[in-house]
């Protein structure tokens, strides 16, 4: 049993100017979504053997909060390719994971962690799983396979999808 866990980064800032988007930082909400999202993950049983995480300065923040208090979270492994990724090219990063990887959490952006997550569970059709997908949304995925590279649309069971400043559904 192989499990998949993704993140949506916090709430960005977009009212100071930055360079590029990769250097958008976390707002004053996403900084309390990411409190939030912390007290939830630290009562939970949710264990991940890596952590893969988009380069922008967004999810590096968001997924730094957590470490900050949770040390059974392993360091984040920094992949280019989780940034401005859609479905398949999330498949492909998890395609390549190892067999002795049990659970992975993939910290990204949407619209890509939104159609990964839904194909996942609903197979590759152009629905959505999920009204709203918001940020520093919390999803859990089950795969029952022992091979990453058996990963497929429709694969999946839901686990659990929480959203902060609402109950989680497990």
């Amino acid at each position: 049993m192989k499990h998949i866990y993704l993140l949506r980064h916090a709430k960005s800032e977009w009212d100071l100017p930055y360079e590029t988007d990769l250097d958008r930082s976390l707002s004053r909400r996403g900084k309390e979504q990411s409190k939030a999202l912390r007290e939830y993950l630290k009562e939970s049983r949710f264990e991940f053997d890596q952590c893969l995480v988009s380069p922008a300065e967004r999810t590096l923040k968001t997924y730094s909060s957590l470490r900050k208090e949770i040390l059974r979270f392993p360091k984040p492994e920094i992949r280019e390719s989780i940034y401005d990724a859609d479905k398949e090219d999330l498949l492909f990063v998890l395609h390549g994971l190892s067999t002795s990887t049990r659970s992975v959490c993939l910290v990204g952006h949407n619209p890509g962690l939104e159609a990964f997550g839904s194909a996942l569970v609903l197979g590759d059709i152009d629905k959505s799983l999920f009204q709203k997908f918001p940020t520093a949304s919390f999803l859990g995925l089950s795969f029952s396979d022992d091979s990453w590279k058996n990963l497929s649309w429709g694969s999946c069971q839901l686990v659990v999808f929480w959203i902060p400043g609402q109950i989680g559904k497990e």
